[in-house]
């Protein structure tokens, strides 16, 4: 069931304008702007999208993290589940029972939802050294550090034996709460973990904009090949010891719950969680401050010291108050094939009120509702294949896809993927996706010949499809697989034909 839309607030981007300029709008969730941003080509249909239940033999408590396991030729994957504090191998097409991967019960503990197990990420060189990383609290002791522990793995599950365990990191923390939670391996083979400001309420201990702790943080650090770690070069505020913690890469958050890469561009895209109004999604880049606890998403927290900040306030793409849900997780940028509308757009969810949103990274406009779901989104994931799952705690893990919608154009698919709304026997969806105007009118099954949008299909038009011959797609800008719809995943000849067939009709507005 959709909520009734709600007015919205737009917010300028104050990296070039330090100014709040409020403004009420028609779309229902917020968003905030840069500066003369490209317009998206494609726009989501508002809850056009739904949910249906995957890995079916997933059905563990508290569900927080996923991961494909290496070397298993994308078949298998591990589950972490907080509070049984075990991670679980599964089978991504059901061909055998859920086993248990690691017992990780005696290391981590802690009652609370923000406790326990948190997280876990294989190495890159999974396939040959055998080693995966874990991120947990050790429960008891409020002021006991995080952890973050590599442990071998010998055949199909870790060795949690006693002396197994190699402590990479310990972090110092005060309180039960806001310990953030992720560890993943960034394109650069770096390992990244996001820390929350150590718990509290406001930030207590000032955490948030000071670069002397690792709390409030994401941090970048080398284990590759290490017995523990090392600084790698590029982090901004190495500067060795006695000064800054030199494992900061960006700081200035609350509780980073969830973060991710875009496997195209490589972007790190993450989800702070609010203080009392608002929830936040952000774009992180190496050195950013990202404004807690002087700013709560774009709105001003505190102003304490917060005149002469340590580098410049960065402000969140999205923020969404507490109307919408009450604490955001974290997702992906969609880079599937079967939600063309959606790729390259970044998809993210509340843990209270189920919402799914999608925001476009690469332009100014509101994010779009996808799904308002009746659970407990705990933690999105990417399949090989660019799907995305949603972890829950409804002991069950579930698929985006097209909600059921009236079959418009009585192909008898009838999905909010599969609208034609000009009837020329080719779906918004992969038009949206190849790029060619929806203005256009080629004629029934005509289109879509005129990929450059010149109003004529010619030889030009053949020329993007033999210049990418062969190519996978996605990625983009690679998108021109027109043949079958929706598209098999590469240009090939299937594709040729279909432009061969198209050749020479004029095209119309």
């Amino acid at each position: 069931m959709a909520r009734t839309i709600r007015p919205a607030r737009i917010v300028h981007d104050r990296r070039l304008l330090d100014l709040v300029v409020p403004a009420v709008v028609t779309a229902g969730v917020m968003g905030l702007a840069g500066w003369d941003a490209p317009v998206a080509e494609a726009t989501p249909t508002e809850y056009g999208y739904a949910l249906v239940q995957d890995v079916n033999t997933a059905t563990f408590t508290q569900m927080v993290d996923f991961a494909v396991i290496p070397g298993t030729n994308n078949t298998e994957a591990i589950v972490v589940s907080q509070t049984d504090e075990k991670i679980y191998r599964v089978s991504l097409s059901g061909a055998f029972m859920p086993t248990e991967y690691g017992d990780l019960s005696s290391y981590a503990g802690g009652g609370g939802f923000e406790e326990g197990l948190l997280s876990a990420t294989f190495s890159p060189n999974f396939v040959s050294d055998h080693r995966i990383y874990v991120y947990y609290t050790q429960g008891g002791d409020a002021g006991l550090p995080t952890v973050v522990s590599r442990f071998p793995v010998s055949g199909n599950a870790m060795d949690t034996s006693v002396g197994s365990e190699t402590r990479i990191l310990l972090v110092p923390d005060f309180a039960s709460n806001h310990n953030g939670g992720r560890l993943l391996f960034g394109p650069d083979g770096y390992l990244y973990l996001s820390l929350g400001d150590g718990g509290g309420g406001g930030d207590p201990a000032e955490t948030g904009q000071d670069n002397d702790d690792l709390l409030g943080s994401v941090l970048r650090i080398n284990v590759t090949g290490q017995v523990t770690y090392t600084i790698p070069p590029g982090n901004p505020f190495a500067d060795g010891p006695g000064g800054n913690a030199d494992e900061v890469w960006a700081y200035g958050l609350r509780n980073p719950w969830r973060y991710s890469f875009d496997r195209i561009s490589g972007d790190l895209w993450l989800a702070d969680v609010g203080q009392n109004s608002l929830e936040e999604v952000e774009k992180i880049v190496a050195g950013g401050n990202y404004g807690w606890d002087c700013w709560e998403g774009d709105a001003l927290y505190e102003d304490v010291d917060c005149s002469s900040p340590p580098s410049p306030f960065l402000f969140p793409r999205a923020v969404y108050d507490h109307n919408w849900g009450c604490s955001v997780t974290g997702g992906y940028v969609y880079r599937g094939t079967s939600l063309p509308e959606i790729y390259g757009w970044y998809v993210y969810g509340d843990w209270c009120s189920g919402m799914i949103w999608a925001v476009n990274p690469t332009d100014n406009s509101l994010p779009v509702p996808l799904f308002d779901s009746d659970y407990n989104i705990s933690s999105l994931a990417e399949l090989p294949n660019g799907e995305l799952l949603v972890l829950t705690f409804q002991n069950a893990i579930y698929r985006l896809t097209c909600a059921a919608m009236p079959d418009t154009d009585s192909d008898g698919q009838g999905n909010a993927c599969d609208l034609d709304d000009d009837n020329d026997g080719f779906s918004d969806a992969i038009e949206s996706y190849v790029g060619t105007s929806l203005l256009l009118d080629c004629g029934t099954n005509a289109w879509p010949a005129d990929i450059n949008n010149d109003t004529f299909s010619d030889i030009t038009d053949v020329a993007f499809l033999t210049n990418n011959f062969g190519s996978a797609v996605p990625p983009a800008p690679v998108r021109h697989n027109i043949a079958p719809d929706p598209p098999d995943g590469f240009v090939d000849i299937t594709d040729i034909a279909r432009m061969a067939n198209l050749f020479g009709i004029g095209c119309g507005p």
